[in-house]
This record gives structure tokens, sequence and C-alpha cells, in this order.
């Protein structure tokens, strides 16, 4: 009779470990249907369509602001007039040649562009 109970609790506790491990899975199965106001820039006015930009320019009411005209062709600004080309290269030597020019007396070059080195006439 010991036996029997030790078997019968072994065979009790083995199925208790056995469900403890038992994963129940239920599944359920839910329709939702998507709609636009889960999209990025959420329905145009009317409701039904998702706006393709922040300003549902793709809605069946969109009504550009003033100054926009739409199917417009893009005409390209004229050309620009050629400018007066390259500057001649200052000339090697003499003051004209230095960083800030020649003094009024076309001899003695700048030292600043205030010509504080210039004597004055």
């Amino acid at each position: 009779m010991d036996n029997t109970i030790l078997i019968i609790l072994g065979v009790i506790l083995l199925v208790l470990i056995i469900l403890n491990h038992i994963t129940i899975i239920t599944t359920t199965t839910t329709t939702e249907q998507a709609n636009c106001s889960q999209t990025t820039f959420g329905c145009c006015p009317d409701g039904v369509n998702s706006k393709v930009n922040f300003y549902g320019t793709n809605c069946p009411s969109y009504k550009p602001g003033p100054g926009y005209y739409p199917n417009t062709p893009y005409i390209p600004p004229p050309p620009l007039p050629p400018g007066p080309g390259p500057m001649p290269p200052k000339p090697i030597g003499g003051c004209a040649g230095t960083r800030y020019g020649c003094c009024p007396n076309n001899q003695t070059p700048k030292i600043d562009t205030q010509g504080s080195n210039c004597l004055l006439k």
C-alpha cells in the first residue's frame, strides 16, 4: 500500500510538471480595415483619400494659394549678359604691384590701406 501511494503521488507530480510546461495559444482574428487616418499625413477633407504630403496637394478639393498657377510651364530666366571679362594682371615691380598700391606721389608704396607712411602735400 505504501508503494501504491508513492506511485500515485509520483504520477500526479509528473502530470503537474508536464502541465506547467504546456502553453495554451489562443488566436483571435480581427478584421480591421486600414484607413487614411493611419497614414503619415492623414486624410483628405473627403475622409476617404490619403494625403501624399502635408498640404494634401493630391486631394480632390485642394486649391492652391494665391500666386500659384497649376499646369503653367516653367520658363527659365534669360541668360545673364557677359561680364567685363578678366581683369588684367597688376604689373610686377613698382608700387602699383604692391598690396596697398601707391601713395599720391605714384612712387612710394603704401604700407597699409590708409597710406600712413605717405607724405602729405
